[in-house]
């Protein structure tokens, strides 16, 4: 995981993630920062704003601020995808 400050934001992070057959990453939750996800290989089930959508390989997934999601690996082969989430100014609990 690489955690930066930007002239802009208070924390950039990114950091790639691989999912066996099955895994989640974790329940859904949600926090204050925005983030998102680009599938680089296999096929993910994703809550987006209330809703669960299927997507693979090349897929973009924005996960707003303070909304509920999750991914989990629906596919027969493992899954990886790279994160980029970001804290604006003021967002960060210090």
């Amino acid at each position: 995981m690489r955690l930066f400050q930007t002239a802009t934001l208070d924390e950039l992070e990114c950091h790639v993630t691989t999912l066996n057959p099955g895994e989640t990453s974790h329940p859904p939750h949600q926090h204050p920062e925005e983030e998102i996800l680009i599938i680089k290989e296999g096929t993910v089930e994703a809550l987006v704003n209330g809703q669960m959508k299927q997507v693979g390989a090349g897929s973009v997934i924005f996960q707003a601020s303070n909304q509920m999601h999750s991914i989990r690996n629906v596919g027969t082969t493992p899954t990886t995808y790279h994160v980029f989430s970001w804290h604006s100014p003021g967002t960060m609990k210090k």
